[in-house]
């Protein structure tokens, strides 16, 4: 009972945090916002970089945390817009009672069925840095994959039935970072993910927390210093 009340709540401060997200984006940034298909269109035609990096991403789907693990790789054009292919798949995933016909509430017996979530896509995506000085950058991504979900269903412990969904996910988001050193900074991303395939039971809410190690600016220092003797 404890867990589902958590699951519920975060789901509710999820929400709450990600239209709070989006009125400020809308007060403080409405200038630049109106601009940024113009600046992203100025931005294609400047100097582009390769970056390559790791992304992990915690997702709300029918009420269970469902972790996703992600490889990202593309070009950053004028140190402010970005395109982007990712990899995304998920691991460690939760299992959750489907049907209980015989059992308490809270408790399993030999038939109850227990069912498993996971998700596994590509993504094609743009990200745009609307707010950046020397600590603080703010951006939003937009991307749009294709791939497929699933959910196993089991009772004791064999496999009942199992689907894979195709899916279309449409993803948006924020995305904030804070300069800890020149090599390393804090990130936190909230966002929503929606497909447009006909299955819409992987629709829902994620969020990231972490360490960004900018291993482009690493990799430029460290030539720089080789080439330099």
């Amino acid at each position: 009972m404890l867990i589902i009340l958590v699951l519920f709540l975060q789901k509710k401060i999820l929400k709450k945090i990600f239209l709070i997200t989006i009125l400020i984006i809308c007060n403080t940034a409405n200038a630049q916002l109106r601009h940024m298909f113009d600046s992203i269109k100025f931005d294609l035609k400047q100097k582009k970089k390769f970056f390559v990096s790791l992304d992990g991403k915690n997702n709300l789907v029918s009420d269970l945390n469902i972790k996703m693990f992600g490889l990202q790789g593309g070009y950053q054009y004028n140190r402010r817009t970005s395109l982007y292919v990712a990899l995304y798949w998920t691991y460690n995933n939760q299992k959750t009672i489907k049907e209980n016909p015989t059992a308490p509430v809270g408790s399993s017996d030999t038939n109850t069925v227990f069912s498993k979530y996971g998700l596994s896509y590509i993504n094609f995506g743009c990200e745009y840095v609307f707010f950046n000085n020397k600590r603080w950058r703010l951006a939003l991504p937009l991307a749009m994959g294709i791939g497929s979900g699933y959910n196993t269903l089991t009772r004791n412990e064999k496999l009942i039935k199992k689907e894979t969904p195709i899916l279309l996910p449409l993803e948006v988001g924020l995305n904030v970072s804070y300069k800890l050193k020149w090599w390393l900074w804090l990130g936190a991303g909230i966002g929503s993910r929606y497909s447009l395939s006909s299955n819409h039971d992987y629709n829902g809410a994620f969020y990231t927390f972490g360490l960004q190690l900018k291993t482009g600016e690493i990799y430029r220092r460290v030539k720089k210093l080789i080439d330099s003797k």
